[in-house]
């Protein structure tokens, strides 16, 4: 619930909420499957308000996709039904159809050398930047021990904010290569 806290305070960025009636939305979205089927690989944050920041990633990303298939893509869609695509969806009926659309997977020769997801954010209120980069050396030590070559992380690019997250941490590059899904940012890095 603390993490789904981060996820919905640092999307909406005082923007305002388009989905305050789905309040988990955005947290079954970014990192619902992460934190349902990749405990090992989940670090977090906290201060003396709680918990602030998190680091969450899997080993190998082609069987995480297979077991969110089976698992938790399946609860999602019982959870969020699918909008009607006849109008112009708003941002949370997007997200919600992202549930029932089969998601573009990454070519395969990416993979081999990149097989980790990660996914990382800290509430903005975390000033020092040596707090993100030790968490981020924790994630992918973790990664690397348990035998990944490399990490990704994928980001909308109209998020600035992430972008620059990550652009700070300075250990991130952007993945160019043929297949990759046009609506995303494709981040990665050897280990």
């Amino acid at each position: 619930a603390s993490v789904y806290k981060i996820c919905r305070e640092m999307y909406d960025d005082g923007v305002g909420l388009p989905f305050q009636s789905q309040p988990d939305l955005i947290g079954d979205k970014l990192v619902g499957g992460l934190l349902s089927l990749s405990l090992d690989y989940c670090f977090v944050l906290e201060d003396e308000d709680g918990i602030c920041g998190y680091a969450l990633g899997t080993v190998d990303v082609t069987p995480f996709i297979k077991k969110c298939k089976i698992s938790w893509i399946p609860f999602m869609q019982e959870k969020y039904t699918k909008p009607n695509g006849d109008k112009e969806l708003s941002e949370a009926e997007k997200i919600m159809l992202s549930f029932h659309e089969e998601q573009e997977v990454l070519p395969e020769t990416f993979l081999a050398n990149f097989p980790s997801l990660i996914k990382m954010d800290i509430h903005k209120k975390v000033t020092d930047p040596s707090v993100a980069k030790s968490m981020m050396a924790c994630l992918l030590s973790s990664l690397k021990a348990n035998g990944s070559r490399g990490a990704f992380c994928e980001v909308r690019p109209d998020d600035k904010r992430i972008l620059e997250f990550y652009s700070k941490l300075g250990c991130f590059e952007i993945a160019k290569m043929e297949g990759f899904p046009k609506d995303v940012v494709i981040l990665g890095r050897s280990l």
